[in-house]
């Protein structure tokens, strides 16, 4: 009878005649418990960081500074105050109060934000933050035309070429250094649209061909920042897109000018009316126009060399009626390009 071989764990090989005798050594399972308090301390701490909105305020806005802390453990009921330029803020400061929002001053006013955040832990914290307030100046020029007396804005009609300008007075954070606007970068949006061909370093001109129609409204927005979007200023603003109009005056014939207000409906005389129309808002100036006179639907000729110039002879009747003069302007080059104006004479 073999004996049986109480090692379970031998490992027997043949190989080339020779008997190979492997022992593998017995496995056993353990259980390593630690208690908590056994654990290794990791003193991994919460984190504290400032974020501002917007990262740079213009002239009298209100500044968001909010308080980002983060960590391991819970930190709610943590305890934040608030320093602006070295003064506490009560009011600002407390329990869960992680956001301070304040107003600012004029151009270049300079402010330091502080905060001290001590948690249900026992961790305190600080941060602090550094900003000059900032701004820049939008303009624009639409190519339309108005006379030489019209002392508003010339506004964009349809086809019209828009030159928008920024002017920025950009401080770097925390200073009265101003940025030259070779350091800055101008990003352009035009209905919610970036256009990255005209944006980037030192791009401070922007030209808008506009090409819809009357009524609507261009939409331009203009962010300008560093490269380190340390410093980023906003603003928005709206060009309204307009029709040509054309006025009729009584003219001067001495000056070949238009005296009083324009016309519209008018109780008179017989007598020699002479009229001058004055357009506004045309994308090109009057002598390039072509225009037409109308009595009563019947169109009469103008002056040759001054179309916008008209004479009416009613000097003759000694009877009331009534007399519609119409004066239509239209631009050769563009059919759209047209304006109207109607006015009503009733004669006794």
């Amino acid at each position: 009878m073999t004996a049986s071989n109480p090692n379970k764990n031998k490992f027997f090989l043949a190989r080339s005649g020779f008997l190979l005798i492997v022992l593998l050594p017995a496995i056993t399972n353990a259980q390593f418990n630690l208690g908590a308090n056994q654990l290794p301390s990791l003193n991994i701490k919460p984190t504290l960081s400032l974020n501002l909105d917007p990262a740079t305020p213009l002239p009298n806005s209100v500044i968001t500074v909010i308080a980002n802390l983060s960590g391991p453990a819970n930190v709610e009921n943590s305890d934040y105050t608030w320093f602006l330029n070295g003064v506490k803020q009560n009011n600002a400061s407390g329990v869960n109060k992680n956001i301070y929002a304040f107003q600012v001053g004029n151009l270049g006013a300079v402010y330091r934000v502080n905060v001290n955040v001590s948690t249900p832990a026992g961790d305190n914290l600080s941060d602090s933050t550094f900003f000059t307030v900032s701004d820049f100046d939008i303009t624009w020029s639409a190519s339309s035309e108005a006379p030489a007396s019209y002392k508003g804005k010339l506004l964009p009609t349809q086809n019209s070429t828009i030159v928008v300008s920024a002017l920025p007075f950009i401080y770097r954070p925390g200073s009265k250094t101003l940025i030259s606007a070779d350091d800055l970068i101008f990003n352009w949006t035009i209905d919610d649209k970036l256009s990255k061909s005209k944006s980037g370093l030192n791009k401070s001109d922007f030209i808008l061909k506009i090409d819809d129609f009357a009524g609507s409204e261009k939409s331009l927005r203009l962010e300008i920042k560093t490269a380190d979007a340390t410093v980023s200023a906003i603003k928005n603003i709206t060009i309204p897109v307009v029709r040509p109009q054309t006025l009729i005056y009584f003219n001067n014939l001495e000056t070949n000018s238009p005296y009083g207000g324009a016309l519209k409906n008018l109780i008179t005389i017989p007598a020699v009316f002479n009229f001058i129309a004055k357009n506004y808002f045309f994308n090109s100036p009057d002598k390039d126009l072509k225009w037409q006179w109308f009595v009563n639907s019947n169109e009469v000729p103008a002056e040759t060399d001054k179309p916008w110039l008209a004479s009416l002879d009613l000097s003759n009747f000694s009877q009331f009626f009534s007399v519609q003069i119409q004066t239509i302007i239209k631009n050769p080059a563009n059919e759209t390009e047209t304006a109207q104006s109607t006015i009503n004479l009733q004669v006794k």
